[in-house]
């Protein structure tokens, strides 16, 4: 038996290091995984030593808050790993609560994998050198970041993208589009979803004196409280339905979405759905992330296009007036415009078997290839 550490911090980190993991054990079945999971996980057989939901904090001021809990957690998640002597360990995303792990493992003989990237390119480059002083592989999934990592010296490959694999059959035929139905994605954290929804649910009812027929959903991310969501809604809830299941099903046939800035806007362009990027951050962590951050973009559709190919508005920006103007413009022909970028940001993030790939690499980093 080869044992597996895994650590995810968030919905997309479970969703992918499950389909890495379910990749990895039908070639190498003997492969035992453990470690802080979500739904996913779970489902795919690893052990918990934590819920995802646990490590899922946003923004600098709530860190703070939160950062008592987290470091307990911390140190309850490396002194279970370090007693089980794991052949590897698999570390994805969350590079605050991963990083100062990885150290930890390296120092008790434990290769480490970091399956998608910290985002040194966009801020905290300093990193960099933990990277390639902690971490025996990097498995990037944006075609951008390998360049910026081996000019570094960070042992680092690009697997491709794991939505690509879980949405292929989607959008090679996905559903009959359901006329004028706006979908709403506000983000997988609390903290995210209510700083944006209200603001979502506000475009919808300003959305719907030009379109009485527009229907929305709010498509849920695991681990949310539906009640709590609902009541963020408020007015306009009648024509809002909050959907748990089958979310990417419901995205296909959308006619636009609004969207977190994150990972559901890969989402959307590789489903061709028009979309609106929307974030807001506690006002200190903006204003930090301000000095920090040196990027023409913050969605990651317009970072792999390298120009802008959707509407991004953030912060004071981010209000229902604005959502609905341009989901306006995006229910007529700047919807059309915007499905021409998205098939290049689509053909930009490669062929499906990202899944596949990155297994392929941790079964090399176990002995197993």
């Amino acid at each position: 038996m080869k044992r597996l550490l895994v650590v995810a911090g968030e919905a997309s980190g479970d969703l992918h290091a499950a389909n890495l993991l379910l990749a990895l054990q039908r070639k190498h079945p003997e492969v035992a995984a453990f470690g802080v999971v979500g739904e996913r996980m779970r489902a795919a057989g690893v052990e918990p030593l934590a819920g995802v939901e646990e490590l899922s904090v946003m923004g600098l001021a709530e860190v703070v808050r939160e950062l008592p809990r987290l470091l307990r957690l911390a140190r309850r998640v490396r002194r279970e790993a370090l007693a089980r002597r794991p052949e590897a360990a698999v570390l994805v995303d969350s590079p605050d609560f991963n990083l100062p792990l990885a150290r930890h493992l390296r120092r008790a003989g434990v290769p480490v994998v970091v399956y998608i990237s910290p985002q040194l390119w966009a801020w905290r480059a300093g990193r960099v050198r933990r990277l390639r002083r902690d971490v025996a592989r990097v498995l990037s999934i944006l075609p951008f970041e390998v360049e910026f990592l081996a000019n570094r010296g960070v042992s680092a490959e690009y697997v491709g993208h794991p939505l690509v694999d879980e949405l292929a059959t989607l959008a090679a035929a996905p559903p009959a589009p359901q006329r004028e139905t706006l979908a709403l994605l506000p983000g997988s954290r609390w903290q995210e979803v209510a700083a944006l929804l209200p603001a979502m649910a506000w475009a919808v009812e300003e959305v719907r004196k030009k379109h009485p027929r527009l229907q929305a959903k709010v498509l849920m991310a695991p681990g949310l409280d539906a009640s709590r969501v609902r009541a963020l809604v408020g007015a306009g809830g009648e024509w809002i339905e909050l959907v748990e299941r089958d979310r990417h099903a419901h995205l296909a046939a959308a006619s636009a979405a609004l969207v977190a800035s994150g990972t559901a806007t890969l989402e959307c362009a590789l489903l061709g759905v028009p979309m609106v990027v929307a974030y807001r951050l506690h006002p200190l962590t903006y204003a930090l992330a301000r000095r920090l951050v040196r990027l023409p973009h913050v969605s990651l559709v317009n970072l792999v296009a390298g120009r802008a190919v959707v509407p991004e508005l953030l912060q004071e920006a981010c209000t229902g007036p604005a959502l609905a103007a341009e989901v306006t413009r995006l229910l007529g022909e700047a919807g059309e415009v915007q499905r021409r970028g998205l098939a290049q940001v689509r053909a930009l993030l490669g062929p499906p078997g990202a899944s596949a790939r990155a297994a392929e690499a941790v079964a090399r980093v176990l002995g197993l290839t």
